[in-house]
C-alpha cells in the first residue's frame, strides 16, 4: 500500500484533487508559514481547508518542478526534503528554494503537514514592487 503522504503528492500532481483529499483526515492541520501578504501561508483544517489550500496553489503557481531528495519515516511521522520551483503566474517570476516537510499520519491518513520553505523567496517573486 502506498503511504498516504507520498499518495497525496502523487495526486497533487496528476492534478487529482479528489484523490489527494482522499488521504486527509478529517481533523487535518496543515499549516504553511509565511507572511500574510502571500494567500498560499496560513492554517487550514480539515479537506475543505486542504481543498481550499490546493486551490490556492493552483491560481498562484504552475509548478515546473517538486522533487523528493529525502524521505524518512518513524511510526506516524514522515519527514521529507527536497527542492520545489513554481513560476509565479500574477508575477512570471520564478519562485525556486529547498523545502523541509512534516507530516503527522493516524487512521492511515494525514493528520498534520508544516511545510518550511525560503518565506523571503516567495513575496520577492509574488510582488510586483
Amino acid at each position: 500500500m502506498t503511504h498516504p503522504v507520498r499518495q497525496f503528492f502523487a495526486c497533487v500532481a496528476n492534478a487529482d484533487i479528489d484523490g489527494a483529499l482522499i488521504q486527509v483526515h478529517d481533523k487535518a492541520v496543515f499549516e504553511a508559514q509565511g507572511p500574510q501578504t502571500v494567500p498560499i501561508y496560513g492554517v487550514f483544517h480539515g479537506p475543505s481547508g486542504v481543498r481550499t489550500f490546493l486551490g490556492t496553489l493552483g491560481e498562484l503557481f504552475e509548478t515546473e518542478a517538486f522533487e523528493f531528495y529525502h524521505w524518512a519515516e518513524n511510526d506516524n511521522i514522515v519527514f521529507a526534503h527536497g527542492r520545489m520551483r513554481h513560476r509565479v503566474r500574477r508575477s512570471e517570476r520564478v519562485f525556486e528554494c529547498e523545502w523541509a516537510l512534516v507530516c503527522e499520519i493516524a487512521d492511515g491518513r494525514i493528520t498534520r503537514y508544516k511545510m518550511f520553505e525560503d518565506t523571503a523567496a516567495l513575496p520577492a517573486a509574488y510582488h510586483d514592487d
